[in-house]
């Protein structure tokens, strides 16, 4: 397949280098090889779930669906003759706050870095960003998006000196099994825990929802998307076994829940969630405790979950509390696109 040179007014002063767009599939391994070749110097660590590490075959699928879908432009690969050193991708979605977000995702090998690529190809994702949504989404509100690790000490620099701030961050935490968790303490009065029965799943769905309407302030950082719908699907899935899950009732309402998932040699702490009516009671700490005492009786080792650092202060003392740690923080940029 041919490619299509890009042209743009910053191109950086290196023998041999141009942009253009991508080939296709058969891009896959170059691209493939961009991440890897930064792995030991951004400190990746490839047993961490929000790593930004795109596998070979997760690549392949999605150069395949914009090569359908006639997105090559949403691409740039920088080249020094025939040697692929970087490379972005743009996205966007719509968030409940109203404003469409532009994610400007950028990678070049830590050898070729400081020459002036990624100011390029951010630059690049800025204007083309300003484009489509001024063709897209006319008179509506946008932003710019970026991601960086706080490994990443580069791209923590690059884009801040590029104007862009945290707004928010999500933390993968894991659990040490050598932690001696509390005995089993009681619940709340009039609280219960049950089996879940299939006919329960519409209501813990709407606790899930309610529990994280006001996550961020302004709906700030939520996609807009069918949350019932989604849950609907997610939890038919095979790793939601509901016999991991801590459902509290009071009553014939669900008070809140904490939901175990298991995936290949590790568990998930994938729902730590109350209902505002019955936060501050100790809840949350219960259902945790008791979750966490049957997964390792079941011998589990590998323990995890992620939260939001600035957002979630209270949970944050619970797990740490509880025997989890921080492993790594993973910041969210947001720059204001006017």
């Amino acid at each position: 397949m041919s490619t299509i040179q890009v042209v743009i007014p910053d191109i950086p002063n290196i023998e041999g280098f141009s942009f253009r767009s991508i080939k296709g599939v058969e891009d896959a391994d170059a691209l493939y090889a961009v991440h890897t070749g930064r792995i030991a110097y951004d400190k990746v660590d490839l047993s961490l779930h929000h790593e930004d590490m795109p596998s070979l075959e997760r690549l392949r699928s999605f150069l395949s669906q914009s090569v359908t879908a006639k997105e090559q432009d949403q691409w740039l690969v920088a080249q020094i003759y025939e040697r692929v050193v970087g490379y972005s991708q743009i996205e966007s979605w719509h968030e409940e706050d109203g404003v469409w977000v532009y994610f400007m995702g950028g990678w070049v090998l830590p050898e070729w870095r400081g020459k002036g690529i990624g100011s390029a190809m951010l630059h690049w994702g800025e204007a083309m960003a300003r484009q489509s949504a001024a063709l897209q989404h006319p008179n509506e509100r946008f932003e710019f998006a970026a991601n960086a690790t706080s490994t990443e000490q580069d791209a923590t620099a690059f884009l801040l000196n590029e104007g862009y701030y945290v707004g928010f961050t999500s933390l993968e935490m894991r659990f040490d099994i050598s932690t001696v968790l509390p005995g089993l303490t009681s619940l709340p009065d009039n609280i219960e825990v049950r089996p879940v029965l299939p006919e329960h799943y519409p209501q813990i769905i709407s606790s899930i929802i309610e529990c994280y309407q006001n996550a961020f302030s302004e709906n700030r950082f939520r996609d807009d998307f069918d949350r019932v719908a989604y849950y609907t699907a997610e939890l038919q899935k095979p790793k939601y076994d509901p016999r991991l899950w801590h459902v509290a009732w009071d009553g014939d309402e669900v008070a809140g829940q904490v939901f175990m998932v298991k995936e290949d040699d590790q568990v998930c702490v994938n729902q730590v969630s109350i209902r505002p009516a019955w936060r501050r009671k100790g809840l949350a700490r219960v259902l945790l405790i008791r979750a966490l005492q049957d997964v390792l009786e079941r011998g589990e080792k590998l323990i995890w979950l992620d939260t939001f650092g600035e957002y979630q202060t209270r949970a944050m003392d619970l797990y740490r509390n509880l025997g989890f740690h921080v492993v790594k923080e993973f910041q969210r940029y947001r720059k204001s696109a006017t």
